[in-house]
């Protein structure tokens, strides 16, 4: 069999601005990849740095299907896994070339020469000796499988029943890691994608009813997964110190500190610093700076919440869990110009708190905007805490700018716009 060249195509998908390169593959080739189609994050924005990325994986693709119809071979993981124990059955570890080369001793290589000269230099000795091998790419949406396969031993004694409850909570904390990183492929994640997903999972905790311990259980099974595969299949990546430190408290989430009120001015909401996100973003961080409320309640405001032309210009937050929560927010400084662009809410991202929040810890943590590993973008809600108590604002205020539950009796209709907005304009951020 000839390997057909294929018409000239870019392959390339679009989804939420980030571009992928992705191919079905053809029908003539089924007999030597049997995979449906190929899909690949090209890890760029820019249609022309992705299209220029997908032809240069177009062209690897073509060349790599060529070999296979040309050498009468099947696209397949199992081949560096059975030389991976072939090297085992001859007393080595299994290790890439290169990294043999750099980073072994004289002696282990003269012996591991000195065993392939035995063999009389077959090949399958060659390969599990000296390399010769490559480690298989994989994405994060084919681990679990392989997973499965490295971990029989520890299901043998268990029942269906048994099996299907063990496999569960580790197949929810992989759809949930990948949800926040995206279907990475394993040899490229960092610790900044573990830090990304706690982030993600103190967000949940700050807006949902969990608790520290349940996110532990997805740290813990998303590490022991990684770690399982990277160390079985010699993928060179220190789990345990990507998720080093990350665990949060039990009963509750790891507080997040506040930002220091200069940092917010002098380094985090700076023009410059933000110009890489888009407008809806950057106004979202100048709301939350001078609102204090939370993500989630600014992404569910609508027109008929936001209202500028009143004589105290203010948003209506009324989508809450709680009736405490329910409340009138003035807008000063960089919220109100932040509305004034926005008159009909964050529309891009309305109800879209996970898709956000992910998206600006990632690009802010990039950047390095934030001071710590600890911080975060609704750290903005726990500083607008820390200045409202600074200029010692009465309790109620306090709970109704919050949203909180004020705990004495409430008499009376509580403070107005007009109370709230003089206490809000002593912790201006945005001087006029």
């Amino acid at each position: 069999m000839v390997y057909r060249e294929m018409p000239s195509k870019n392959y390339l998908v679009e989804r939420d601005g980030r571009f992928s390169y992705f191919r079905r593959v053809p029908k003539f080739i089924k007999a030597f990849d049997k995979r449906r189609f190929i899909k690949v994050a090209l890890n760029t924005d820019s249609r022309d740095v992705a299209l220029t990325k997908a032809r240069m994986m177009n062209a690897e693709i073509e060349s790599y299907w060529k070999k296979l119809i040309e050498e009468k071979e099947t696209h397949s993981a199992t081949r560096f896994h059975q030389t991976i124990q072939f090297a085992k059955h001859l007393g080595f570890t299994y290790i890439p070339h290169n990294d043999l080369i750099q980073n072994k001793p004289i002696e282990e290589l003269t012996e591991r020469l000195s065993k392939i000269e035995k063999a009389a230099f077959d090949e399958k000795h060659v390969e599990a000796l000296w390399g010769g091998v490559p480690v298989p790419e994989m994405h994060l949406s084919e681990v679990l499988d392989v997973f499965w396969g490295y971990t029989k031993n520890r299901i043998i004694k268990k029942d269906e029943r048994e099996v299907r409850k063990w496999k569960n909570p580790r197949k929810k904390a992989m759809k949930n890691f990948i949800h926040v990183v995206g279907d990475k492929k394993v040899h490229h994640l960092v610790r900044d994608d573990a830090i990304v997903f706690r982030d993600w999972w103190i967000g949940r905790i700050e807006r949902e009813d969990y608790v520290g311990a349940t996110a532990n259980k997805d740290f813990g099974h998303v590490e022991d997964i990684l770690e399982t595969v990277c160390e079985n299949r010699k993928i060179d990546l220190d789990i345990p110190r990507m998720f080093k430190k990350i665990k949060l408290d039990k009963k509750d989430s790891r507080k997040r500190p506040p930002f220091a009120t200069d940092h917010i001015v002098k380094t985090l909401l700076v023009a410059e610093c933000l110009n890489e996100l888009d407008v809806q973003e950057r106004d979202f961080l100048f709301a939350m700076a001078e609102t204090g409320a939370r993500d989630k309640e600014l992404l569910l405001l609508e027109e008929e919440h936001i209202v500028l032309d009143h004589v105290v210009p203010h948003i209506s937050i009324v989508d809450s869990k709680t009736a405490y929560s329910t409340r009138k927010i003035p807008l000063v400084g960089y919220a109100l110009d932040a509305f004034n662009a926005n008159p009909k809410g964050f529309t891009r991202y309305f109800n879209k708190t996970d898709e956000l929040s992910t998206s600006l810890n990632k690009f802010l943590r990039a950047n390095k905007l934030f001071p710590t590993e600890m911080h975060s973008v609704y750290s903005l809600r726990h500083s607008f805490q820390d200045r409202i108590l600074r200029v010692d604002a009465p309790d109620r205020v306090q709970a109704e700018l919050m949203g909180h539950k004020f705990n004495r009796p409430a008499y009376g209709d509580g403070p107005t716009l007009e109370h709230k907005l003089e206490w809000l304009t002593k912790i201006q951020l945005k001087k006029i």
